[in-house]
């Protein structure tokens, strides 16, 4: 068996010293971390060298971009792709750029949105899109418009300039309407002269009450007359009325009972000019 010289075993024995170490400096004088002075123990522990900030020792909350929300669990390197940490930048489009340029359900370029991504979202929410305020637009939403999809008023990913006119949207709805038909009755196309958006049915014709209180007293309540035909049997001329179709009058017994009334006639017009607020006399 041949075996080494004693000198040659030193020089050996001194290779093993002098080899680690040389690795060691190697490694800190080319950190990952650039110029980053901190101690390996200040962010790592042995448990979890690649662990989520979570479960780092680094105290984000230090620095001028705070954890929030999905931040919080994502891993370091998603943002800080080379590991050097100093200057990344803090804007959320410079991560986001991918999502924001997407094809997806809403076309971010096409629609001319900031790119600005805090105006609409969060990062401390389940949901993303939480953070845009529609009260502040031109269309307040109210009622069912706050459960609608975006890509239902905004079609084609057309955000700006999109109509605020209730037909705009309601136009089919407005076609079908048949109790009244709102075509022959030549109603307004402003939806709102009748409906709210918190109460679209039943509609409330709230105008009504300047030419008859149809919510005035028992005879003359919602639960009396169904529909506006009830009294409007002609759907094409809402100035045209009946009286004598609810108020079931022998024409006989109504007669004597306004004899001597000057301008009596037994016709609705006539029951108007004298009762035109509902009332009995």
């Amino acid at each position: 068996m041949h075996r080494l010289s004693s000198s040659k075993m030193k020089n050996r024995a001194l290779l093993v010293l002098i080899v680690p170490f040389f690795i060691v400096r190697m490694e800190a004088q080319h950190s990952p971390h650039g110029a980053l002075t901190l101690q390996c123990a200040d962010c790592h522990t042995t448990a979890s060298w690649k662990g989520l900030p979570a479960s780092m020792k680094f105290d984000h909350s230090t620095t001028a971009f705070q954890l929030y929300g999905r931040h919080r669990v994502i891993a370091c390197k998603a943002c800080h792709t080379t590991l050097q940490f100093s200057g990344t930048p803090a804007q959320c489009y410079e991560c986001h750029r991918k999502d924001y340029e997407a094809e997806g359900f809403i076309d971010h370029q096409k629609a001319g949105f900031s790119t600005d991504c805090l105006q609409c979202h969060t990062a401390d929410s389940q949901s993303w899109l939480e953070n845009f305020d529609h009260d502040k637009t031109q269309f307040p939403t109210r009622g069912a418009h706050d459960g609608v999809a975006c890509a239902q008023c905004h079609v084609n990913n057309r955000y700006r300039g999109t109509p605020v006119q209730c037909v705009a949207c309601h136009q089919k709805e407005y076609d079908a309407a048949r109790y009244p038909d709102h075509r022959v009755a030549k109603f307004s196309a402003d939806c709102a002269v009748c409906h709210r958006a918190l109460t679209w049915q039943p509609a409330a014709f709230f105008p009504h009450d300047s030419y008859f209180p149809i919510a005035a007293g028992a005879r003359h309540s919602p639960g009396v007359w169904t529909t506006c035909s009830d009294c409007h049997s002609n759907q094409s001329n809402y100035a045209a009325f009946e009286c004598i179709n609810c108020h079931e009058h022998s024409k006989s017994q109504t007669d004597s009972n306004h004899s001597g009334r000057r301008g009596y006639e037994y016709l609705s017009s006539a029951c108007y000019r004298c009762h035109s607020r509902g009332e009995a006399s």
